[in-house]
């Protein structure tokens, strides 16, 4: 699907979605060609019509620098992962974008939330002008962090709920480690997409075809960028904290199940030890006449385990 976004000749922002051209009529100005899972056809016609060339899928999820982020005189272009949190999970889609003579061109296959606030924005504006392609770029990028930072605050809300469990309602179901492992995996994909838009603003504030006031914008997108990824770092390394307690407390639970059971078995040594004496086959053996011998033997099993009781509450074992 094509979305086009350009100024008329009244001087008003109009926008198309697949339109049957790229040159409208009544077009003064193209200022966005937005592709959203766009089929070979119409990456072919926007190459012919403007003279681009889109990325491939391959050639976007490249990591080398040169992919990521590349300019020349009147020609800029990168590749950036964005984040979509929805249904509970993480989903990653490369953005690529060309800015060529004011206009932007964005290639991507999600319906990203930022895409659309920035077009719910451009619908407010009362005034296009100074609208061009930068602005556009630098509006998404500035949503696309609001988003992050609003995953961040959700994913730190969620460890509270996890530390919670485990400091007052002692929950050591195993769920709760799945559900601390699969946070730790969200932050680290949330951190791994803000450090690659971290990457972008810096080479766009140091870029020759952006001009001052947009690098002022960029800066303070850069202190944005770098306080959500303090909240990031605090973040996972409380994750990892909770985790190491969950293990730790779960180790504490065992230890106190098995030291009641070597308790047990200490406590009955005596009198199995006692039993198995007097039932020994022999002929000599003076208790077996005695009358008194069977409430003897009983008596010396009760006390020999009240004997191993009383030391382990001395020693504070129990």
């Amino acid at each position: 699907m094509i979305r086009l976004f350009y100024i008329n000749k009244q001087g008003r922002l109009t926008w198309e979605k697949g339109p049957g051209s790229l040159q409208p009529e009544g077009c003064d100005r193209i200022v966005w060609v937005d592709l959203q899972g766009a089929s070979a056809q119409e990456k072919a016609m926007v190459e012919q019509q403007f003279g681009v060339e889109l990325f491939t899928r391959q050639e976007a999820a490249e990591i080398e620098s040169s992919s990521r982020f590349f300019e020349d005189e009147d020609y800029t272009e990168g590749n950036n992962t964005f984040i979509l949190y929805a249904n509970h999970t993480i989903v990653t889609d490369q953005v690529s974008f060309i800015l060529q003579k004011g206009v932007l061109f964005t290639l991507r296959d999600a319906d990203l939330r930022s895409f659309a606030l920035t077009v719910k924005r451009l619908k407010s504006l009362r005034s296009p002008r100074g609208i061009d392609g930068i602005f556009l770029l630098l509006t998404v990028i500035e949503f696309q962090i609001d988003l992050d930072a609003d995953f961040i605050e959700y994913s730190m809300r969620l460890t509270t709920d996890i530390s919670r469990k485990l400091t007052k309602e002692r929950s050591f179901k195993e769920q709760v480690l799945i559900d601390i492992t699969e946070l730790q995996e969200s932050t680290i994909q949330a951190r791994e997409s803000i450090v690659d838009k971290q990457r972008l603003v810096s080479a766009l504030v140091k870029s020759r075809n952006i001009d001052a006031d947009d690098k002022e914008r960029l800066r303070i997108i850069m202190k944005d960028i770098g306080s959500i990824l303090q909240h990031t770092q605090f973040n996972f390394e409380r994750l990892e904290y909770l985790q190491n307690t969950f293990l730790g407390l779960v180790n504490i639970e065992q230890n106190k199940v098995i030291k009641i059971f070597t308790v047990v078995t200490v406590v009955f040594m005596p009198p199995t030890l006692i039993a198995s004496i007097y039932g020994m086959n022999f002929r000599h053996m003076p208790e077996l006449q005695w009358r008194g011998g069977y409430a003897f033997a009983l008596a010396l099993m009760v006390l020999a385990s009240l004997l191993f009781l009383w030391i382990f509450k001395r020693k504070r074992w129990l």
